[in-house]
């Protein structure tokens, strides 16, 4: 293998860094909040661009960093604010995406039913409008309000009118985003063919969109399908297609998804040249330089694997060990168990 690579990865973690304190990163945020009322001069009727249609985008993307940092209420209240400016600008596309991440954020909060009224909002706003498009995204998000809660017949019904209504728009973003949903009701329902059959067509549209995380995201979640059904060698095809795609997009989440289907596959097929190929790419994305995670642990778990495969039970161990620090410092008890039951078991 590029036995020297793998070697060294097992000697760089040696301390973690923690970028910003919380508390600098609620001045950061005030401070930004601050400076946006200063510039709100709403200008009716210009819902593409401007001074109002600026600042509303930029209440989003403060929204989008306070969900980053966890800080949920401040979020909401940000993307609330950017509501309001596009509803006044006219804006319904930016409004049902606005609505959307409210809704969802106050479903991640477990309040169903703020999450609920707040997403239909943004579907009342799309159709009043009749924006297509809007109200198909906005659908997706009500279609995975239920999703989540495991009220699949509902859920179903609803993304099946998002794909209508993205259908009539010739939207394929959407048209790829309703499929890919449909695709994950009838993975939970273990109608894994159809699934399948969902999942492949969401592909493709996402693909002709130019939509790659879509289009990495339905190509896991097929992969996965596709090792269910048993068929390995279109999984692999599968997750080679999300991990470029999920490159394109430069989304490491993604890529590590990818790049676990596929060592999963190849470690059972004892391929171990191709093995090692991906296990540099894992540790390319999680080791060295990047600052350490759960991801970090989960390629040194990889890494103990591999050596214990080969029969080096000893850099297996170190590298099982170090992975086990991880985490436990990152307080992830179910990959600490997998990790201490691999020490014990060598």
């Amino acid at each position: 293998m590029k036995t020297r690579f793998l070697l060294a990865t097992l000697g760089v973690i040696a301390s973690m860094a923690w970028a910003g304190s919380a508390i600098a990163q609620m001045d950061r945020s005030s401070t930004i909040a601050a400076s946006l009322e200063e510039q709100l001069d709403i200008q009716p009727f210009n819902a593409t661009e401007g001074p109002s249609r600026d600042v509303a985008d930029r209440w989003m993307q403060l929204g989008d960093q306070q969900l980053a940092g966890e800080d949920y209420s401040q979020a909401i209240a940000s993307w609330q604010e950017a509501a309001d400016i596009y509803t006044v600008l006219g804006a319904t596309r930016e409004l049902s995406r606005a609505y959307g991440a409210i809704g969802l954020t106050y479903a991640q909060l477990g309040q169903y039913t703020q999450a609920e009224r707040a997403i239909r909002q943004g579907i009342a706003s799309a159709r009043d409008s009749g924006d297509l498009v809007a109200v198909s995204y906005g659908l997706n998000n009500l279609g995975t309000l239920y999703l989540n809660r495991a009220r699949l017949s509902t859920a179903q019904e609803i993304y099946a009118e998002a794909l209508t209504q993205a259908q009539l728009a010739e939207d394929h973003r959407t048209i790829g985003l309703s499929l890919s949903n449909l695709g994950l009701v009838a993975l939970q329902q273990e109608d894994f063919e159809t699934a399948a059959e969902l999942l492949e067509a969401a592909t493709n549209y996402r693909y002709l969109a130019g939509d790659y995380l879509g289009e990495a995201n339905s190509s896991n979640t097929l992969g996965d399908v596709y090792v269910a059904l048993g068929r390995d060698s279109n999984a692999i095809g599968a997750y080679r297609v999300a991990l470029r795609a999920g490159a394109d997009a430069g989304d490491r989440a993604l890529q590590l998804r990818a790049l676990d289907g596929l060592l999963g596959i190849y470690f059972s097929r004892q391929e171990w040249k191709t093995v090692q190929d991906y296990l540099e790419r894992r540790g390319n994305l999680t080791l060295g330089d990047v600052e350490p995670d759960v991801q970090t642990a989960v390629t040194l778990r990889w890494l103990g694997d591999y050596y214990s495969a080969q029969g080096d039970s000893a850099t297996a161990e170190q590298s099982y060990s170090r992975g086990l620090g991880l985490a436990r410092a990152f307080d992830n008890t179910a990959l600490e168990a997998e990790l201490t039951n691999r020490i014990l078991g060598l």
